[in-house]
């Protein structure tokens, strides 16, 4: 029994061995020319040289866009999520001298291509799966080098990433423990890329645009009897407790969703939202949170969440959504005032506008004021276009678990999905 053991020991620490352990491999090009590339991780005993050439590189091979994040936007990804591990950070090195068996050209070299892998825990929506959850390696960072192009990097990372995500055992990376799914997300362009390559489907998220009259979101103080309510900025890690206890009866126990720590909200949620985070409190307790973002001529909702048992209030969600708005868009810039004629689009996830339908068709009485009926017109139903997400993709390495594709699509009550902005990766 006991060298059962050892050998199922030896057996897990040999197949972890084998899925990070560096490789060679050599590419022709179109004049028949070869060239050599080194694949390994990050490596931790120069962590800190490694992380800075390589988030210096994603820097350099996004700087195309728009607004082209810095180095520093994936050295805070990557420091302040509390499961990184500098090994699931895979790289291609260029080694054009790997015919002399250059060793110090395969650690020290220039990083070329890049996957990251992200150690992930999805909910499941316990009210409709017991509970459960599910262990996920979020694949981000994918990035090449325009030089090394089209040459079958990112494949063959991928490819990587994947063995490593997929391979039976404990202990891969840091953090240890098998990863039943992988997660990502990718443009149209690439889904088929990834539909061939790793066996990624499209799980929906659904998302609507809404028009929102600037002028709806005033308050008025006169007739609100709500002075018992106020909006501030939230503070780390004070309210941390609060927002995660929230947001795990908000979102993980009705959505599939990234799950979140509290060392996670402590330090990668307060370092993604920064000041943009508000919350909506009565007497010291958070009722409701929000933050927004400009995304081209409008703006989503990357975070929200509300107490939905506050029985003071029928209609919570309409009521935090309107005050909370209206704080997060005049800090944005937006002049919001009863005269304003200005409309501004809003994208938000389907399920809030369901919620806000529900709490309309329920509640009547309602003990906090006189005028918040206003707050259900909200919204013009009426206006509402859905823009539903297809760009996430999921591959299932263990049928034993709770099956994301399974959740979202079977017939009997289906589980949404949604990953919030926040969460992206």
């Amino acid at each position: 029994y006991l060298l059962a053991i050892e050998c199922t020991i030896y057996n897990l620490l040999v197949t972890m061995t084998t899925a990070l352990n560096p490789s060679t491999h050599i590419i022709t090009l179109k004049d028949n020319s070869t060239t050599h590339y080194h694949l390994r991780g990050l490596l931790r005993q120069q962590q800190q040289h490694d992380i800075q050439k390589w988030t210096q590189f994603c820097a350099s091979v996004f700087a195309y866009k728009p607004s082209p994040p810095p180095p520093e936007y994936f050295t805070r990804h990557f420091y302040n999520d509390p499961r990184c591990d500098a090994s699931l950070v895979r790289v291609m090195i260029h080694c054009p001298n790997a015919a002399n068996d250059d060793e110090a050209q395969k650690m020290t070299g220039e990083i070329v291509s890049s996957v990251r892998i992200f150690r992930r825990t999805l909910s499941t929506g316990s009210s409709n799966s017991g509970g459960a959850t599910i262990e996920a390696g979020g694949i981000g960072e994918v990035c090449t080098s325009p030089d090394h192009q089209r040459r079958g990097l990112s494949k063959i990372l991928l490819k990587d990433a994947i063995n490593i995500m997929s391979t039976s055992c404990d202990g891969v990376g840091d953090s240890g423990g098998m990863m039943s799914c992988s997660l990502l997300h990718a443009n149209p362009e690439f889904r088929p890329v990834y539909n061939k390559v790793g066996g990624y489907e499209c799980v929906p998220s659904k998302w609507s645009l809404v028009p929102i009259e600037l002028n709806k979101l005033v308050i008025n103080s006169s007739t609100d009897e709500t002075n018992i309510w106020t909006t501030r900025q939230a503070i780390f890690p004070q309210d941390v407790s609060q927002l995660k206890a929230l947001h795990t009866e908000y979102s993980e126990k009705r959505l599939i969703t990234i799950t979140r720590s509290t060392e996670y909200w402590t330090n990668y949620v307060s370092a993604e939202l920064g000041e943009s985070l508000g919350v909506l409190e009565d007497d010291a307790s958070i009722v409701a949170w929000l933050s927004i973002r400009k995304r081209g001529d409008r703006y989503q909702l990357r975070e929200f969440g509300a107490d939905r048992n506050k029985h003071s209030i029928s209609n919570i969600i309409s009521f935090a959504l309107k005050r909370l708005l209206g704080v997060a868009l005049q800090q944005i810039g937006e002049d919001v005032h009863v005269d304003s004629e200005k409309r501004v689009s809003l994208l938000l996830p389907t399920f809030i506008l369901s919620d806000m339908q529900q709490e309309k068709m329920n509640g009547a009485n309602n003990e906090v004021g006189s005028n918040h009926e206003d707050d259900y017109s909200l919204f013009d139903n009426d206006s509402v276009v859905e823009e539903n997400d297809d760009g996430w993709m999921y591959a299932v390495f263990d049928k034993s678990e709770p099956n994301v594709l399974e959740l979202t699509m079977r017939a009997k009550d289906p589980v949404p999905h949604l990953i919030w902005p926040t969460d992206s990766f």
